[in-house]
Formats: C-alpha cells, structure tokens, sequence
C-alpha cells in the first residue's frame, strides 16, 4: 500500500484534532442535574449518600439537585434534616434549586426554605435547560 504525502498529512491533521478534542473536552469538568420530585423521605436519605458518593468518585462534578412538586419538601426548613446533612458535608459545587411554581401552588415563601437554597420559575424548565447545556440528567426516587 503506497500512501502519498498529502494523504499522510489528511491523517496526521485528523489523528492531531482527535487527540486535541479528546484532552480539550474529554476532561471536562462533570455536570449533574439531579430531578426530586418525591416527599418520600426514604428517598431524601438516599440522596444525602448518592451526592456523597458521586462526589467522592468525581469531586470536580458540579451538582444542582432541583425540587419540585412534592420533592419541594426536601427544600423545607421545618423538613430540613437530609438537606442539612448534605450541607454538613461542606460539598463544592453542588447547589439546591426549588421550583417558584410549586412554591406558589403550595402557597411556600422563600423564607420557608433553608437558606442555602435558591430557586428557579419552573423547575422542569430548569432542568430542560441544563439538558441542552449538556448537564447529564438522573431522576431521583424508586
């Protein structure tokens, strides 16, 4: 087989963008957008050890754990006892979001939710969107 020079340049280029795309995006850093929508408190506890365990295996994966419906309970200070061990773990990069639309149909105030919680207008909407940005998506619940 008899390979001419502009041949073997074609494949050195192409062989070099894959090797340069693979160590550009290949080790990105992980983006996990986690779906809640249970109040089963068994749930809740599996969470606390699910974000542990994933950031004990990835520590550089970002987290945004998103509540709505009745997973909005587990955003609750008076129903706050997983979150706060989650809290606890002093974990980088891992947010709690609540969903507006929920709260308003649940008649819930900002106040009511713990402190290091934030919220988003619609929860599913906010997870929509962090699809699109390429966050991976993992339904939480049995």
């Amino acid at each position: 087989m008899n390979i001419n020079s502009s041949t073997m340049r074609k494949l050195l280029f192409i062989f070099s963008f894959i090797i340069v795309t693979h160590f550009a995006f290949g080790q990105q850093q992980p983006k996990v957008i986690l779906h809640l929508q249970s109040a089963d408190t068994l749930v809740h506890k599996s969470i606390v050890n699910q974000i542990g365990n994933l950031k004990k295996e990835v520590p550089n994966a970002s987290i945004e754990l998103v509540c709505h419906g009745p997973g909005m309970d587990f955003l609750l200070r008076e129903k706050s006892k997983y979150i706060n061990k989650i809290n606890k773990m002093e974990l980088k990069d891992v947010t709690f979001v609540g969903c507006e639309f929920t709260m308003s149909q649940k008649n819930i105030k900002k106040e009511d939710l713990v402190p290091f919680a934030t919220t988003v207008p619609y929860g599913l909407v906010e997870i929509v969107k962090k699809q699109q940005d390429n966050w991976l998506y993992v339904k939480l619940g049995f």
